[in-house]
């Protein structure tokens, strides 16, 4: 996949990115979760004894490994995609131009967390002063689930704004990351609890949740990358 770009002294350097190039997106997602699900295969089929048991740099459910790199990754790249667009329509006097800065944003705040793991830290205060158990074992939940109401109201505006078959990616893209996110996060802390760490439930369900996750960004990513096409967003760099 070429990338093209011109030249000139004093406007700087003009860099177009073909929109094809989603196509790389959607592979590396699928080859980081097909190497998740390879791991799981290896520990509960292969042989415990040899150097590779771990494996848990291809957890999808372990912090510091594959995963959790990718995940925070394509959320850098949406939050620069992001930028990008709300440069092109800043110009713009509705109050909606802005969302793409808030979405930018929100996403590289939401990278810093996918690697720090910062929304966890209530977890465990939470569950030792309520005693929590079951669904309710991961508590952090809650707080996802208000903040994703409070920023999906406040996108309806934009979503409106936005060409039809953008807004769809949109929503979609925001489906399933949510679904996987904080609709698969009671099921997975149940099986923790109920059955422990590791069990084959858990790990199904993990499995599941960020897969969703993943492909909800991958999705969102693209909706973004059309805008940037239509709108013939350039990415300027000058000196």
């Amino acid at each position: 996949m070429s990338m093209m770009n011109t030249f000139t002294p004093r406007a700087g350097a003009s860099i177009i990115i073909p929109i094809h190039f989603i196509r790389f997106f959607y592979a590396m997602t699928a080859a980081v979760v097909l190497m998740g699900i390879g791991r799981e295969i290896f520990l509960a089929f292969g042989n415990p004894d040899t150097f590779l048991r771990d494996l848990r740099h291809f957890s999808l459910d372990a912090e510091r490994n594959l995963g959790a790199w990718y995940s925070s990754a394509l959320m850098v790249v949406i939050s620069l995609c992001a930028f990008f667009n709300w440069q092109t329509v800043k110009h713009r006097t509705e109050f909606s131009s802005y969302s793409w800065l808030l979405i930018s944003v929100v996403f590289f705040l939401m990278s810093i967390d996918e690697t720090a793991g910062f929304h966890e830290t209530v977890d465990v205060p939470l569950r030792d002063h309520f005693e929590l158990t079951g669904l309710l074992y991961n508590p952090w939940v809650f707080f996802g689930a208000f903040f994703v109401t409070a920023f999906a109201v406040t996108m309806v505006p934009f979503l409106l704004s936005l060409p039809r078959h953008i807004a769809i990616l949109f929503i979609a893209s925001g489906a399933i990351y949510v679904g996987g996110a904080l609709g698969l996060e009671p099921l997975d802390a149940f099986f923790e609890h109920s059955q422990g760490e590791g069990s084959l439930l858990q790990v199904i369900s993990t499995t599941v949740e960020e897969t969703l996750e993943m492909l909800g960004l991958t999705l969102f990513l693209h909706a973004n990358m059309l805008f940037m096409a239509d709108a013939r967003t350039n990415l300027l760099l000058r000196r």
